[in-house]
Formats: structure tokens, C-alpha cells, sequence
């Protein structure tokens, strides 16, 4: 019955980062307009709910054991502040329609992440942390299968990218992969599996050309190797490892070819010398006119914002592809305080629960935090504080690697 339901709730968890705004009138042959109760999301988090209630009916039944998960009274108190001032921020917005949407994503960002707090209670969080992996990995894995034979199939030219989805998306995805492969290592070993799975999950976001979700697997998988302490025996196993994965791909598989022109046009001409704005100037793919539209915009309004949406309600972009700017030009300085409250918070909790962190969870929360900072907008980055809940609650002593 317990692996049940923590087999369950890793599913739910995992569906929920995996889904997006995926909806069932997509299934459909003409364009249909997009209903909140044919979107996956929505019924995802309603599950989630369920499991919440069954958490706090053991919550009430007993205490807890060694190495079952526990809930973090102030991160989701700062995370209940956090969202709260951003959905009243709703009410001096100047676009009531779009305010009531984005209200909508908040309240379900608010409602799963707070909602997983509660479900985990007392479930053994190895198990929790387990299933949760298991379907990103397996998942993340058929996407990375899907989008190889889509990049052959074409010649090995474009940027990669699946189902509709952008690069920087899928970028993200494969830092997913390559941080669960990592966590599976750490707990199970089989290093022949699972280094080399990860380190394609990186060559696959070098495909994808995007600058910023690359980036951000880097950090998370060096945040992962801190957190985790791996010793140096294993560092250099995991070094030797991925190297030879690397090279193989590049030397002796079709994507060779690619990943090289990937890097040199993405990495090395648009960053170091972009042709179109002298040599020199990194190119941001235009983002530079949204960030100083969201700069601008915060400082009409330093204090509380422009109210929720108001960048796209004013015509400026659909988001300014920045976390940070997007709370300060619709929440302001308020907002950046309430979202600085959530971050200390939880480095404080990781601080003192640091010996039961894990660090492929933590690793996988910088990787999406790193990636909001161009692309994506709130809604987008809801993975983050899911992933900041689930470590905090999973971070129990005891538990030891493989």
C-alpha cells in the first residue's frame, strides 16, 4: 500500500513537471480553443490534492518514523506569502482577462507544490525521491529517442526539438535526464548505465543550440556534485565515463557532424562574435528589447509593480524571459522580496538538513531556476518550487549510496 501510493505521488509529481500546458483539444483535427478542464495540468493537480488529503489523515493518525519524508513549516509558509502577493498583485493589473489567467497557473503552482508537501507526509522519502525519477527519466529518455531519430531523419540540420516543443524546452528536458541518471547512479550504482545516459542527455542539449538551458545543466550537474559530496574516486569515474561517451558520439555516430556545428554556430559564433552587432556582442535572440522593457517597466512601477501580467497586457512581449524581471516589473520590489524570502528560506532548511539532501533533486532545482532566466515565464518555471518542496521534504539522514 505505501509503495502504492509513493509510486503514485512520484507519478503525479513527475506529470505535473513533464506536462506543460498540454490539453486533450490538441488531440483534436481542427484548431480548437483551449479549455481549462481538457488540460492535463488541471487534473494533475486536482490528484495531487487527493494524495494531499490522504497525507494529512496520516499526519493525524501517527508521528513520524526515521527516513520518512517531513513537512517544512516555513518554506511553505514563504511560498504561501510569495504566491499570495503575487495573485493579489491581480487586483491592480491593467488587464483583468489576462490577470484572471495567469491567476489561474499561479493557483496551480501554489496548490502542487504546497499539495506535495503535505502528501509526503510521513511516506519514506528514498521511495518518494525513486518513483519520482523513474518516470522523469523513462519519460525524458523516449523524448530523447524521438527527438535522435527526428534529427537523422532531417539531415542532422536545425536546432533539435520535439513534439512542438521549443529547444530550450527540450534542453531542459535533458538536463532532466542527465541529472535523474546521475541521482540513479548515486543510489544504485551501475555506473556503465547511467553516466553514459547522462552525459547524452547533455550532448542533447548542445543539439538543441540553446545557450541558456546548456548552461543550465552545468550548473545543476556541478550543484548535484556538491551537494552529493561524490568523492573523488568516483568524480573521476564519472569524468572518465562521460568523456568517452562524448567522444564516441562525436567521433563515431551520426550526430558528430551536428553536435560540432551546433557548438560553433550557437556557441561560439553567436556568443563571441555576432555578426550582426559587431564582433564582440553576445546575441540574445532578441531578448535584449524585453529585458529593457521589463527593466523599464519596474521602474514605473518600483514598488509593488504593474500588477499580474501587465507585460503582456501592455503589449510588451508574451513574458519577459527572465524570472526575476518578470516578478519585479509586475510584482516590484515587493515581489523580488517575497521570492528572495522563498530562496533563503530554503537554502536555511538545506543548511540544516544538508547530511539527507539530495543532490540530483537540488541539482535538478538550480537547473530549472538557471533556465528561467531566459526563457520561459512563471507558469514555465513551476518545476523549480515543486522540486525546492520535494527536496526540503525528501532530506532525511540514513540513506546510503550505492
Amino acid at each position: 500500500m505505501r509503495w502504492t501510493r509513493c509510486t503514485g505521488l512520484g507519478f503525479i509529481a513527475a506529470l505535473y513537471v513533464l506536462a506543460g500546458r498540454w490539453g486533450f483539444h490538441r488531440l483534436a483535427e481542427t484548431e480548437v480553443e483551449a479549455n481549462p478542464f481538457l488540460e492535463l495540468r488541471l487534473w494533475i493537480v486536482m490528484g495531487g490534492g487527493v494524495f494531499a488529503s490522504v497525507g494529512l489523515l496520516h499526519h493525524a493518525w501517527r508521528g513520524a518514523r526515521p527516513g520518512e519524508a517531513r513537512f517544512d513549516p516555513p518554506l511553505v509558509t514563504a511560498l504561501l506569502g510569495f504566491f499570495g502577493y503575487l495573485c493579489a498583485s491581480a487586483f491592480w493589473s491593467p488587464d483583468t482577462d489576462f490577470a484572471l489567467a495567469k491567476l489561474y497557473e499561479l493557483v496551480l503552482v501554489l496548490v502542487m507544490s504546497v499539495g506535495f508537501a503535505l502528501a509526503a507526509l510521513r511516506q519514506p522519502a528514498p521511495r518518494i525521491l525513486d518513483a519520482f525519477w523513474t518516470i522523469v527519466v523513462t519519460a525524458t529518455a523516449l523524448l530523447a529517442l524521438t527527438g535522435v531519430r527526428q534529427l537523422l531523419s532531417g539531415g542532422g540540420g536545425g536546432r533539435l526539438a520535439v513534439m512542438g516543443g521549443g529547444p530550450n524546452i527540450f534542453a531542459r528536458l535533458m538536463g532532466l535526464l542527465a541529472l535523474g541518471a546521475l541521482y540513479f547512479w548515486t543510489w544504485r550504482g551501475q555506473a556503465w548505465l547511467w553516466i553514459p545516459m547522462a552525459a547524452t542527455g547533455v550532448i542533447l542539449a548542445l543539439l538543441t543550440g540553446s545557450r541558456g538551458g546548456t548552461a543550465a545543466i552545468f550548473a545543476g550537474i556541478t550543484t548535484y556534485l556538491v551537494v552529493a559530496r561524490v568523492p573523488l574516486r568516483r568524480l573521476l569515474l564519472l569524468v572518465l565515463l562521460a568523456t568517452v561517451a562524448v567522444g564516441a558520439v562525436t567521433m563515431l555516430s551520426p550526430l558528430g557532424e551536428a553536435l560540432t556545428h551546433s557548438v560553433e554556430e550557437r556557441f561560439l559564433r553567436l556568443t563571441l562574435n555576432y555578426e550582426g552587432g559587431g564582433e564582440g556582442k553576445v546575441y540574445l535572440s532578441g531578448r535584449e528589447v524585453l529585458y529593457e522593457a521589463a527593466i523599464q517597466l519596474g521602474h514605473d512601477h518600483p514598488v509593488s509593480g504593474a500588477g499580474l501580467a501587465a507585460f503582456p497586457a501592455l503589449g510588451l512581449g508574451v513574458y519577459p524571459h527572465n524570472l526575476f524581471l518578470e516578478v519585479f516589473c509586475e510584482g516590484g520590489a515587493v515581489g523580488l522580496l517575497f521570492l528572495a524570502g522563498v530562496l533563503i528560506t530554503f537554502v536555511r532548511t538545506a543548511l540544516k538538513r544538508r547530511q539527507g539532501l539530495d543532490g540530483a533533486t537540488v541539482g535538478a532545482a538550480v537547473l530549472v531556476l538557471l533556465g528561467s532566466q531566459a526563457s520561459g515565464d512563471l507558469y514555465d518555471s513551476r518545476a523549480f518550487f515543486l522540486l525546492l518542496v520535494m527536496a526540503s521534504c525528501t532530506a532525511v539522514g540514513g540513506r546510503r549510496s550505492a
